[in-house]
C-alpha cells in the first residue's frame, strides 16, 4: 500500500507529521468550549404580550388571535401555539426545520408590527423572543438582606444586573420575586363625587401636568440654550399639592383634598424565598454559543468584585449552577476514557504477549484521540455530554485498527521475515480489509449524524466525532503504525514460541490461546457440518431477543439524576396571594423535613396566577447519598399529600427539552377541536382515564377554572338615555381598580411610576363598585349600578390553542413503568372513546419525540445498511458475497436486548445508538474473517470449507481482542453511578451485550453463510457455462467442495 510505503521509507516525515497532529489537536483543546450539550438552534419564536387587568377570555380574543391570525400567514409556519392567561399572552411559533432563522425572526416582526394597531390600547407591545434550547439559566442565586424589598430589588437592578450582564457570554440576567416602588395616589370616591370629578378627570389633569415639553433652542449673547417647560413630579408632595380646580370661592382643591399620596411598592404578585427566607431572586442566561462553564466562572469571578461594594448585611447566595454537573459529568467521561483506554491496552498486551506490540499499538488510541480534537474544533464543536460519549464510546474502535494491522504483521515477524519486509507485507495485506471495517463504522453514523429533527439536530456532534476519530485511527494505522512495526520491532527468534511457552507468565496465556485455536476450529467443524441447524439455532435467538421488547418497555432519554426536581402545586381558583402563599410555607416544611433535601426555593404566584407556586428542590449530590433521587421524590410525594386543598406535580427535569414551552412531565396528550363546550367533557373523561392508567402519576389537566370572574354589563339602552358610552364605562371601571399610570418621578437615576386609583376600601367589593360615578356627555355624574347589570361568571385559568384550535392539555408523570408501556395503554383508552370528527389528539413533548426518533432510527438504520452492502459490494467486487457477513448483522441485536433485559433498562435513544453501533462492529468482524478466507482460498486453491478452517482460527485472536477491546473500554461508562451517567448507561450496556454475543455468534454464523453464498455464485455460475473439473484438496471427511452434509 502506498500509504505505508511511504511512512516505512520516510519514518521522520512520518515521525514530524505525526508530532504536528498531535500540536494541532493540543492547541485545539484549550479552544473547544466546554457545555452540556451540542449548541443548536431551531427556528422557533415566542411572543409575549402583556395586557394588565384583563381576563384569559379578554386575552384570548383581544391579543392572541390577532397575534395568531397575523402569524399563521407567515411562509413556513409549522406550528402556532397560544396561552391566554391572566394579563398576558404567549404565541409560541414554530417554524418548518429548514426555513431560515434571520428570515423567520423579520418576518414574525413585520407582522406584529401590522398588528399592534389591532390590540388595546392598554395591551403593552409584543415582545418576540427567539427559541434558545440553550437559554435556561445557568446560574441561579438569591439575594438576602436586612432591608425592605424595595430595597433589594434596587440593589440587585441597580448594582448586580447590570454588573453582570457586562461579563462577555451573559445573554440576560433575570429578577423575580422583587418589587419596585411605585407613587400610588389613592382616591377617596366619596370625596371625588363630592365635587363632581371621576377618576378619569384626574387622571387625565395629572397626565396633562406631568410631563417635560422641549421649547427649542434660545440664542442669546453669542450662546447657545436648550429651552425646555419642566413640569414632571420631583416629590410626593409635588403629586399632592397639585391643583385639580379652582373652587367658586376661589379656592383651590389639590390632589391632598380628594386622596392620599403613597410612597409605596408595585403590587406583589410573585413571592419568592430559599429556605423559608424571603429572598430576591435573579438567573444567569448566557448568550446562544457561549462556553457554559467560561461564563460561569467569569460570572463568579465578577460577583465576588461586587460583593465588595454591597453592604454587609447583604447575603448573595449560589443557588444553582449548571456548570458543576458539567465538569462533574464530562470529568467522569475523561475519567472513564482514560480507565477504558488503558483496559484496553491491557487487552492487547494479553492478547499479543509482546511488549513492543503492545506499545505500537497503544500509540494509536492518544494519537487518534488529540487528532480528533483538532478535527472537532474545525467542525466548530464542543466538549459536550455527546462528543465526550463518542470518544468514550470509539475507545475500542481507536484502537482496533492498529491491532488487527499490528497483529497481522506480527504474525509475519514470527514466520521469520525481517521487521520491514513484515511491515510492508502485513500491512498491504491487511489494508483492504481495514479499510472496509472503518469506511462501515462511518456508514453507520453518518445517517446517524444527518438525522431529521431534533435528535439529529443534537446528534450531529456524536456521529461526526466518532467518524472523525475512527478515521484518525485509520490513518494512523496505515502510517505510524507501519512506520514503527519496522523501525522498533524486532526479528522474532525460530525458537521464540518454544521459549514463551515455556515463561511463568506468558506460557499460560499462549497454551491457552492455543486451546481456544483448536477448540474453536473443532467447533467450526461441527457447524460447517450442521449449518441448517446452525442458522436455526441463530435464528431461535434472533427471535427469542424479540420476544424480550414487550417486557422491556420504551422511553425517549432517562432523565437522570441531577441532584434536583421541581414540585408544581396548583391551589383553589380565586385564591388570594397570601392564602396561597400560606400553603406554599406549609408545604416548604414538610419538604425540608426529607433528609436528603438540602435547599428549596420556593416561587408562589407563577405566570401572576396566585393560585400557582412551585418548590425546586435541591438534593445532596448523588455520589454522597445512598437513596435515588426517584426514592427522594416518592418520599416528598406522600408528606406533601397532606397539604390541604391542592393539587401537585413532581418531576425532574429531562436531560434534553424539545420545544419552546417545555412540559417536564414526559407524558403530553393534547386534545383539539372547535368547540370548546364539546371538548371539554372529552378531556373530562380522558382525565379520568388517564388516572386508571397504572404507572401513570400526577395526572394534570390545564382545563381547570380560574378566578371568578365579576361581569359588569352595560345596558346600552339605559347608558345612552342617561348619555353615557359603553368606553366611557368600561374605562371608569378599569381606572378605579387597576388605575393608571399618569407620569413618572425621577430618583436617582431611575423613573418612579406614578399610578392613580381609587383607595382600597373603595374598591374592595362588588357593592362599592357599584356606587362608582361616571361622567355622562352633559356633564352631569351617573351611578355606574344604574347602567350596567353585575353577573358573576366562571373562567378558565388558561385557554390554549393549537394551530387557531381550542385545545387541552393533559399530562403525566411515570412511576414504576416506562414511557412507553404508559403511552400505549393510554392510546388504548382513547381507542375506546371514539372522537367526533373535527377533533382529534396527539401526544406531544417526550412521547412525540420518542416516536419519531423511533422513525428517525429506523430510516438512519436502514441507509446503514445499504452503505454497508455498498463498501462490502466493493471490497469483495461482488453482488452476491456482502450478503456473507450482512446475514450477521441481526446477530448484533441479540446480545443488546438480553443485556438491556438484564439490566433493567428501557429502549431508549442512547440505547437505540448502541444497537446501531453493533451493526458497524458485526460487519467489521465478518470483514476480517471473510477477506483472509478469500486470500487463503485465491494463494493455495482450497475449497471454502478448507480454508475457512485455515482462515478462521487466524483471524480468531484479532478479532476477539478488539471486541474484548471494546467491551472493556466500555465498562467503566456502563458501571458508572456519576451524575448524569443515565444518559451514557444504556448504550454501554447494549454495546457490551452486542459485542459479547455478536462475536461468538458471527465466529460460527459467518462461515455458514459464506458456505451457502458461495454454493449459490457456483450455481448461478455452472448455470451460465459448463461446469469445469473439480479440484481435489485434502479435506476432511464429510467436508468437500460440494458440501453434501446438512446442505
Amino acid at each position: 500500500m502506498k500509504l505505508s510505503d511511504v511512512s516505512i521509507d520516510r519514518p521522520v516525515f512520518t515521525t514530524m507529521c505525526t508530532i504536528a497532529m498531535m500540536v494541532m489537536g493540543g492547541l485545539a483543546v484549550d479552544r473547544l468550549g466546554i457545555d452540556l450539550f451540542p449548541d443548536v438552534s431551531f427556528p422557533i419564536v415566542a411572543i409575549t404580550t402583556t395586557y394588565p387587568g384583563a381576563g384569559p377570555a379578554e386575552i384570548e380574543e383581544q391579543v392572541s388571535k390577532p397575534i395568531e391570525d397575523a402569524i399563521s400567514t407567515i411562509n413556513g409556519v409549522d406550528v402556532v401555539r397560544s396561552f391566554s392567561r391572566d394579563s398576558v399572552s404567549v404565541v409560541v411559533v414554530q417554524f418548518a426545520l429548514d426555513v431560515n432563522e434571520l428570515e423567520a425572526n423579520v418576518d414574525a416582526r413585520d407582522r406584529l408590527q401590522q398588528v399592534r394597531a389591532l390590540l388595546p390600547d392598554s395591551a403593552k407591545d409584543p415582545v418576540l423572543q427567539k427559541f434558545d434550547p440553550s437559554a435556561a439559566p445557568i446560574m441561579t442565586y438569591a439575594v438576602r438582606a436586612s432591608r425592605s424589598p424595595i430595597e433589594i430589588t434596587r440593589l440587585v437592578e441597580d448594582v448586580i444586573r447590570p454588573g453582570l450582564e457586562a461579563v462577555s457570554g451573559v445573554g440576560a440576567v433575570t429578577v423575580r420575586g422583587g418589587t419596585e416602588r411605585e407613587l400610588q395616589v389613592e382616591l377617596e370616591a366619596a370625596k371625588l363625587q363630592a365635587v363632581g370629578l371621576s377618576v378619569g378627570a384626574v387622571n387625565q389633569i395629572l397626565r396633562a401636568e406631568s410631563v417635560d415639553v422641549p421649547g427649542g433652542r434660545l440664542t442669546t449673547a453669542g450662546k447657545e440654550f436648550a429651552v425646555k417647560a419642566s413640569g414632571r413630579f420631583r416629590s410626593p408632595d409635588d403629586v399632592g399639592n397639585l391643583v385639580l380646580t379652582s373652587r367658586p370661592d376661589g379656592t383651590q382643591l389639590r390632589v391632598r383634598d380628594v386622596g392620599t399620596v403613597v410612597d409605596g411598592n408595585t403590587e406583589m404578585r410573585t413571592i419568592t424565598r430559599v429556605n423559608g427566607e424571603r429572598a430576591v431572586i435573579f438567573d444567569v442566561m448566557k448568550q446562544a454559543g457561549a462556553n457554559t462553564v467560561a461564563v460561569s466562572d467569569d460570572v463568579v469571578e465578577r460577583l465576588a468584585d461586587l460583593e465588595t461594594r454591597l453592604d454587609k448585611d447583604v447575603r448573595v447566595t449560589l443557588v444553582t449552577q449548571q456548570a458543576r454537573f458539567i465538569k462533574n459529568n464530562i470529568a467522569k467521561l475523561r475519567g472513564h476514557l482514560i480507565v477504558g483506554g488503558l483496559l484496553a491496552v491491557l487487552v492487547i498486551f494479553l492478547f499479543m504477549l509482546d511488549l513492543r506490540s503492545t506499545l505500537i499499538s497503544a500509540v494509536a488510541l492518544p494519537t487518534s484521540v488529540v487528532a480528533t480534537f483538532f478535527a472537532m474544533w474545525q467542525m466548530g464543536f464542543s466538549f459536550n455530554i455527546l462528543s465526550m460519549l463518542a470518544l468514550t464510546l470509539a475507545i475500542g474502535l481507536l484502537i482496533d485498527d492498529s491491532v488487527v494491522v499490528r497483529e497481522n504483521i506480527f504474525r509475519h515477524l514470527e514466520a521469520g521475515e525481517n521487521p520491514i519486509e513484515a511491515a510492508r507485507k502485513g500491512t498491504s495485506e491487511i489494508a483492504l480489509a481495514v479499510l472496509a471495517t472503518t469506511l462501515t463504522i462511518c456508514a453507520v453514523f453518518i445517517p446517524v449524524a444527518f438525522m431529521q429533527g431534533l435528535i439529529g439536530r443534537f446528534f450531529k456532534q456524536f456521529g461526526l466525532t466518532l467518524t472523525a476519530a475512527v478515521l484518525m485511527s485509520l490513518l494512523v494505522s496505515f502510517t505510524l503504525d507501519p512506520m514503527l512495526s519496522a523501525r522498533v520491532a524486532q526479528r522474532v527468534d525460530p525458537d521464540h514460541h518454544d521459549k514463551m511457552r515455556r515463561h511463568w507468565f506468558y506460557g499460560p496465556f499462549l497454551r491457552f490461546y492455543e486451546w481456544m485455536d483448536d477448540e474453536y476450529r473443532a467447533l467450526l467443524r461441527v457447524v460447517l457440518t450442521w449449518r441448517k441447524t446452525t442458522m436455526a439455532a441463530a435464528a431461535g435467538l434472533f427471535f427469542g431477543s424479540l420476544a424480550l421488547v414487550p417486557f422491556m418497555g420504551s422511553e425517549f432519554f432517562s432523565p437522570g439524576d441531577q441532584g434536583k426536581f421541581k414540585i408544581a402545586f396548583e391551589a383553589p381558583a380565586g385564591i388570594a396571594i397570601a392564602d396561597s402563599d400560606a400553603l406554599a410555607r406549609q408545604a416548604e416544611q414538610l419538604v425540608r423535613s426529607v433528609p436528603e433535601v438540602k435547599d428549596v426555593v420556593t416561587t408562589v404566584g407563577v405566570d401572576r396566577d396566585a393560585s400557582k407556586f412551585t418548590l425546586q428542590v435541591l438534593t445532596t449530590l448523588k455520589d454522597e447519598r445512598t437513596t435515588t433521587i426517584a426514592e427522594i421524590m416518592e418520599q416528598t410525594r406522600a408528606k406533601i399529600g397532606t397539604v390541604p386543598g391542592v393539587t401537585f406535580k413532581v418531576s425532574i427535569p429531562g436531560m434534553i427539552e424539545g420545544g419552546a414551552v417545555a412540559e417536564p412531565l414526559p407524558v403530553q396528550l393534547l386534545l383539539t377541536g372547535p368547540d370548546l363546550r364539546v371538548l371539554e367533557p372529552i378531556a373530562e373523561r380522558t382525565y379520568e382515564m388517564m388516572k386508571q392508567v397504572p404507572g401513570a402519576a400526577d395526572v394534570g389537566i390545564d382545563l381547570r377554572p380560574g378566578s371568578p370572574e365579576q361581569r359588569f354589563v352595560v345596558d346600552r339602552s339605559r347608558a345612552a338615555d342617561r348619555g353615557v358610552s359603553f368606553a366611557t364605562a368600561a374605562m371608569a371601571l378599569r381606572n378605579a381598580i387597576e388605575g393608571e399610570i399618569v407620569g413618572t418621578m425621577p430618583d436617582a437615576g431611575d423613573d418612579v411610576e406614578v399610578r392613580v386609583r381609587l383607595r382600597e376600601q373603595d374598591r374592595d367589593n362588588v357593592a362599592r363598585l357599584r356606587e362608582l360615578v361616571v361622567p355622562s356627555r352633559t356633564g352631569q355624574m351617573v351611578r355606574l349600578d344604574e347602567i350596567v347589570d353585575i353577573v358573576e361568571t366562571p373562567t378558565p385559568a388558561s385557554i390554549t390553542h393549537a394551530n387557531r384550535q381550542r385545545a387541552v392539555t393533559l399530562t403525566a408523570n411515570l412511576r414504576g413503568r416506562s414511557l412507553g408501556e404508559v403511552v400505549a395503554d393510554i392510546e388504548k383508552g382513547l381507542a375506546k372513546d371514539p372522537l367526533p370528527p373535527g377533533y382529534m389528539f396527539r401526544f406531544e413533548g417526550q412521547a412525540k419525540d420518542m416516536k419519531d426518533t423511533a422513525r428517525s432510527m429506523g430510516i438512519a438504520l436502514m441507509l446503514a445498511v445499504v452503505f454497508i452492502y455498498l463498501i462490502l459490494a466493493s471490497q469483495f467486487e461482488s453482488f452476491v458475497h456482502p450478503f456473507t457477513i450482512m446475514l450477521a448483522l441481526p446477530l448484533a441485536i441479540i446480545g443488546a436486548l438480553a443485556a438491556l433485559f438484564l439490566a433493567d433498562v428501557p429502549i431508549g435513544m442512547p440505547a437505540m445508538i448502541g444497537i446501531i453501533l453493533l451493526m458497524g462492529l458485526v460487519t467489521k468482524n465478518g470483514i476480517l474473517l471473510v477477506d483472509y478466507t478469500n486470500q487463503v482460498r485465491e494463494r493455495t486453491g482450497k475449497a471454502p470449507v478448507d480454508a475457512l478452517l485455515e482462515a478462521a482460527p487466524v483471524r480468531l485472536r484479532p478479532i476477539v481482542m478488539t471486541s474484548a477491546a471494546i467491551v472493556l473500554g466500555e465498562l467503566p461508562t456502563a458501571l458508572s453511578q456519576a451524575e448524569g451517567s443515565e444518559f451514557n448507561i444504556p448504550m454501554a450496556v447494549a454495546v457490551i451485550g452486542g459485542v459479547i454475543t455478536s462475536t461468538f455468534l458471527t465466529l460460527l454464523v459467518v462461515p455458514v453463510a459464506y458456505v451457502w453464498i458461495d454454493r449459490f455464485s457456483i450455481k448461478r455460475f455452472h448455470q451460465a457455462q459448463s461446469p469445469p473439473p473439480a479440484t481435489s484438496a485434502a479435506v476432511p471427511a464429510g467436508h468437500d467442495g460440494r458440501l453434501t452434509t446438512d446442505d
